[in-house]
């Protein structure tokens, strides 16, 4: 069925599929400039992460005052406090802040390899079992590797930034293959 508005959208796609692409590289430049230099990203994501938990530090008091009174204005306003002083701690010691993620997302991630592990023994008589015990020793391999590497800090961080832009970009580039071969044409652009 072809309605004005699915026209305007298919049209707009089209129109934008060369931005996609272009966005798609720019993104995936970047991972891969990101992944030569995995201590500079590193450095930049415990900046990132420093600027977004002070900036959450003043989000949390306008709503602390704003929206609540009596002791749970009192509990944001701490909550509050506390974002600012780990932001301000990343800002100031980014190296140190880099050690102390990194360690937590060595915890986080054994411990989510161990509860797939467990999972997949509970569930051992169901199809796929196989497949989520073969993810939570990956996982708590991961886990362990990161942990147990002295120079994690330098590397981890950094290349979770940096998949995560490749990944942005794949999708852009994804994105405008399937406009250019899944959506038809408005009948503007004919």
């Amino acid at each position: 069925m072809r309605t004005v508005g699915n026209d305007l959208v298919r049209h707009q796609l089209h129109e934008n599929r060369k931005w996609y692409i272009g966005f798609g590289i720019l993104f995936i430049l970047c991972a891969a400039l990101l992944l030569i230099s995995l201590p500079f990203a590193t450095l930049s994501a415990v900046i990132i992460f420093g600027a977004l938990m002070m900036f959450s530090a003043l989000l949390q008091l306008f709503a602390a005052f704003k929206f609540f009174d009596g002791a749970l204005r009192w509990v944001l306003v701490l909550f509050a406090i506390l974002y600012a002083l780990a932001g301000y701690y990343a800002w100031t010691s980014p190296i140190k802040t880099a050690i102390v993620l990194t360690n937590l997302v060595a915890i986080f991630l054994i411990i989510a390899g161990v509860v797939r592990l467990v999972n997949a023994i509970l569930f051992r008589n169901f199809q796929g079992w196989g497949w989520t015990l073969l993810s939570g020793l990956l996982t708590l391999l991961a886990g362990i590797i990161i942990f147990m590497s002295p120079d994690a800090p330098a590397w981890v961080l950094g290349l979770f930034l940096a998949m995560d832009i490749l990944f942005q970009g794949i999708n852009y580039l994804g994105l405008a293959s399937y406009i250019r071969l899944y959506v038809p044409k408005s009948s503007a652009d004919r």
